[in-house]
């Protein structure tokens, strides 16, 4: 038997998947996520929560198709929000942290190219084809990367008692 209402459904199905999110069941709010999608295939957000919770479990491969699914989708309905929400999350997944490398500071794509390198040539004035120039391995995604990276380590609040 289909349900009366397919959006209603999907809509309590993503609510669900919220729930069993924020309480650490990621795999069961997977589910609850996947059934959204099945009800409502271009829910973005469906896909986009569901890339989080796969993002958690260290499914990093399927977390990324899924906020690319969400991205087209978001970009077709015109949800800018949700767009640059996503392209940050999926630029931010260029930034690499390992303890074995650079003294475990935040590097590139895994090379040794740090995120304070590429900060520091743009602070010195540098444009991003002269830091292309100046390291190949590097693409201009890696260097908003960067930027996004300094913007989102900035965005803390400071407490005064």
């Amino acid at each position: 038997m289909k349900p009366a209402n397919k959006l209603s459904s999907a809509e309590t199905y993503f609510q669900s998947g919220n729930k069993k999110s924020e309480l650490g069941d990621y795999k069961g709010s997977i589910v609850d996520f996947d059934a959204a999608i099945d009800l409502k295939p271009d829910f973005a957000y469906a896909y986009y929560n569901r890339g989080i919770a796969k993002d958690k479990l260290g499914k990093i491969c399927e977390a990324e198709s899924d906020f690319q699914i969400a991205g087209d989708l978001a970009k077709q309905t015109g949800d800018v929000a949700l767009k640059i929400t996503i392209e940050q999350r999926l630029r931010l997944s260029r930034i690499t942290l390992n303890p074995q490398q650079c003294g475990g500071r935040p590097c590139i794509r895994g090379m040794r190219i740090r995120v304070t390198d590429v900060l520091g040539l743009l602070a010195s004035g540098l444009s991003f084809n002269e830091i292309l120039e100046e390291m190949p391995d590097l693409e201009s995604e890696d260097i908003l990367a960067c930027l996004q990276f300094a913007a989102n380590k900035m965005d803390v609040p400071i407490l005064t008692a």
